[in-house]
């Protein structure tokens, strides 16, 4: 079978300290980033200039999650144990104080908010008003565990399976219920770091995980056969986010204070 080629279409100088997590809009033409600088920036991709810098964290902003409609999203400071709600006007509508909570995911439905402290992961359900401004529904947390401590997770496009990266140094993957293992995947590093990890590619069928080793790990997601290691940044990897629009386009972060974007190359001009 033919296997996936991916080359670098952008290189964005995002922030001034470390970057922690990445993620696409829903429409697939916005980036968020957020960093040890306290910040979080909001990109137009794949052009990579900045159109908005939001502030109101206190320490290391450690994750950043889009709800489903592309005009809220939300950030949590692992230090801070804070989450807030954003619009993208530079408007903080909603603070969850509570764990250190180092990852975030929301259902592509925008029912449920998933959040990773320790061995556990908090399912916060997400409502919204009359005006459709959505809330967390912090009152009403419920949680499951896994075996080791978890550094991150990422929830599939059709909101069945979730993606839990481990202190085993494995990423395994559940239904979103937390009630059965689907899948286990191992190769690369992660010790000393956060290390988030995404399904993507046609119908979610590749798994990815960033590595301490400076690389991007691409498995197959059904088999767990590991299919490529993509060499490129020059220090830990944190995060990768795979375009919701597009099988062949995915970004990474690192602790180089670099955003690559990935996709296959152009056609050959004959």
């Amino acid at each position: 079978a033919t296997q996936p080629q991916f080359a670098r279409r952008a290189l964005i100088p995002a922030h001034s300290g470390a970057i922690a997590s990445v993620a696409w809009s829903p429409d697939d033409t916005l980036l968020l980033s957020c960093a040890a600088d306290r910040t979080v920036k909001l990109w137009n991709a794949p052009a990579g200039d900045c159109a908005a810098t939001f502030r109101e964290h206190t320490e290391a902003v450690t994750a950043v999650v889009w709800l489903p409609s592309g005009a809220h999203f939300l950030s949590s400071s692992s230090a801070g144990k804070r989450v807030i709600l954003w619009d993208l006007g530079g408007n903080a509508l909603q603070s969850w104080h509570g764990p250190r909570v180092t990852d975030l995911a929301v259902t592509a439905d925008g029912a449920r908010l998933l959040a990773v402290s320790g061995c556990t992961v908090r399912s916060c359900p997400l409502t919204a008003g009359s005006d459709g401004t959505p809330r967390m529904v912090t009152e009403d947390v419920h949680s499951w565990e896994e075996t080791d401590a978890i550094s991150s997770l990422a929830i599939s496009r059709d909101s069945r399976a979730v993606l839990l990266n481990v202190g085993s140094q494995e990423v395994h993957a559940w239904d979103v219920d937390g009630r059965r293992r689907l899948g286990s995947y191992s190769g690369h590093r992660q010790g000393r770091f956060v290390i988030r990890s995404a399904f993507g590619g046609k119908h979610d069928g590749l798994v990815l995980s960033g590595s301490e080793d400076t690389q991007v790990y691409v498995w197959h997601r059904h088999s767990g056969a590991l299919l490529r290691k993509l060499p490129g940044h020059s220090c830990a990897v944190n995060s990768v986010s795979w375009s919701p629009a597009s099988p062949h386009l995915f970004a990474s972060a690192s602790d180089d204070h670099t955003v690559r974007i990935w996709g296959l190359p152009p056609p050959s001009v004959s």
